[in-house]
């Protein structure tokens, strides 16, 4: 069976959990308390060099980085999550990529402020703000004839975005999200499924 160590509080650690219930893909969590700085320590730095969470095993197969899990598992699990049409399928991954590179930094400053009161400077929080909108401006502009961020079928793409949109929303981003409705509606969409509802153990 697959282990998946990492912490189900962590985004990426519910970015691959996501994948797995999408997928069907049956599963054990090893937890790694990052409270305790576990992740920082062997043997997890054997998993994951970075000191990062999650590290997955499938049958000695070992694979640390989140966005390569999803689609490792999505693949194992027969593509489902994944266009077969290559214009799509580069879709998918241009917005994979405006997740990593705009989007969910930003979104994690306002995380990391609110929430984990980890005080950012205003000018920071400036920053990251305009940068937010930005990207949100981007996907609203996609999302407007829509279902999901490549067509009617969520994607891996949709389920990199869930876990920062769902902790930026208990932060002052709920504003900045609020302005544009297509993108409230395509998460409307994201958060509803069942899927997600177990990654979050709902």
């Amino acid at each position: 069976m697959i282990k998946i160590f990492g912490h189900p509080a962590s985004t990426c650690t519910r970015k691959v959990l996501f994948t797995l219930h999408e997928t069907n893909t049956p599963y054990e969590l090893v937890l790694v308390d990052f409270a305790k700085n576990e992740h920082k320590q062997e043997p997890h730095l054997s998993r994951q060099p970075f000191g990062k969470i999650p590290a997955l095993d499938d049958d000695g197969f070992a694979l640390y980085e989140s966005r390569a899990m999803a689609r490792y598992l999505d693949g194992k699990s027969g593509g489902a999550l994944t266009p077969t049409d290559l214009k799509q399928r580069a879709e998918m991954e241009k917005w994979i990529s405006i997740e990593t590179e705009n989007f969910s930094g930003n979104a994690m400053k306002f995380v990391a402020h609110h929430i984990f009161k980890s005080e950012q400077t205003p000018e920071t929080m400036e920053k990251a703000a305009k940068g937010l909108a930005l990207a949100c401006s981007v996907l609203e502009k996609n999302l407007a004839n829509k279902t999901f961020l490549v067509g009617d079928k969520l994607t891996i793409a949709d389920i990199t975005y869930a876990p920062y949109i769902d902790y930026a929303m208990a932060t002052p981003a709920k504003e900045i999200f609020a302005k544009y409705p297509h993108f409230v509606a395509w998460w409307n969409r994201v958060s509803e499924r069942p899927a997600w509802h177990k990654a979050l153990g709902r």
